[in-house]
């Protein structure tokens, strides 16, 4: 970007390394690595009624470690830090005149800035992190009854020995290729297998069907994250009493379910209503995925009690 060219304004905040900023005013260093190289981790967490579920947070800073420890990057910052530095940016957004909605917010830490070249020893800083908070973009109830129409995508997910999706990564080109792919060929979002043809996960989300009652979702060794809302369902199936198996399926699988649904942060629990031009049962979200989405929203009522 040219130094005179405008940056455009967002209705968001950033925690820079602790300094609070407006979005048009934060800088990062074309030297930090996660600009040159995607060498970065990020998670989302959203509030609800103004709030973290302490949970919650929990569960995301769990696996923000654990995706370090498979990159072998060192956070520099405490578990603590990084939560009150997302408190803090949060207490920033609710002061801004744009704060009239529930907020998403989005932590990204890099391995640090330093000169070109891939060896630690080029680093000149410890990692660095940056906080988004905006208003987050959840589905609105028509959204939600009109579901999702996806597209099983001819390009593979990264296999697990590459790039293990189990690592919550800011190198996101492979998922961003296929959003493209789907986009293009007018879907809302794109669903990938791995190269044996077995069905992984969507660019930002797992996946679910049912067929005769029965709830199935990809196991997390075909190569998928393991979400943190996926993981909620599966324990919210058990209670409700519904049978749950993680197994491999293929994309077949899906144009003869019965329902297909997908989990995530933001979408929560949101149907699936075609895949690849089949029509998933009626073409409305069907009852067990309402089911679930109920207990989901009232097992948030429970945590925020």
């Amino acid at each position: 970007m040219n130094q005179g060219t405008p940056v455009p304004s967002i209705a968001a905040v950033v925690n820079l390394q602790g300094s609070l900023l407006a979005a048009h005013e934060a800088r990062v260093s074309v030297y930090d690595r996660s600009y040159l190289y995607g060498d970065s981790l990020y998670e989302v967490v959203r509030t609800y009624e103004g709030r973290f579920i302490a949970s919650h947070m929990e569960a995301h800073m769990e696996r923000l470690w654990q995706s370090a420890r498979l990159c072998h990057l060192k956070i520099d910052q405490s578990r603590e830090e990084l939560v009150r530095e997302c408190e803090r940016a949060l207490a920033f957004f609710k002061s801004q005149s744009f704060a009239t909605r529930d907020a998403y917010c989005r932590l990204v830490l890099s391995r640090g800035v330093g000169r070109i070249g891939f060896s630690p020893s080029a680093l000149l800083t410890p990692s660095q992190f940056a906080i988004i908070v905006q208003p987050v973009e959840s589905p609105s109830e028509e959204q939600h009854e009109r579901g999702l129409k996806l597209r099983v995508v001819e390009r593979f997910r990264n296999h697990p020995n590459a790039l293990d999706p189990a690592m919550k990564s800011g190198n996101y080109l492979n998922n961003v290729l296929a959003f493209i792919e789907a986009q293009q060929q007018g879907f809302d979002d794109a669903l990938l297998c791995d190269a044996e043809g077995f069905v992984t996960e969507g660019t930002t989300f797992n996946v679910f069907y049912v067929r005769r009652g029965i709830l199935c979702t990809p196991p997390l060794p075909v190569g998928i994250l393991d979400g943190i809302t996926r993981r909620t369902i599966l324990g919210l199936a058990e209670t409700l009493g519904i049978e749950c198996r993680e197994s491999h399926f293929q994309r077949e699988r899906l144009y003869e379910a019965d329902e297909v649904f997908a989990t995530g942060t933001v979408k929560e629990v949101m149907a699936v209503t075609q895949v690849d031009g089949h029509r998933i049962g009626s073409g409305s979200p069907g009852p067990v995925t309402r089911r679930i989405r109920s207990a989901f929203q009232a097992d948030l009522l429970r945590l925020l009690r």
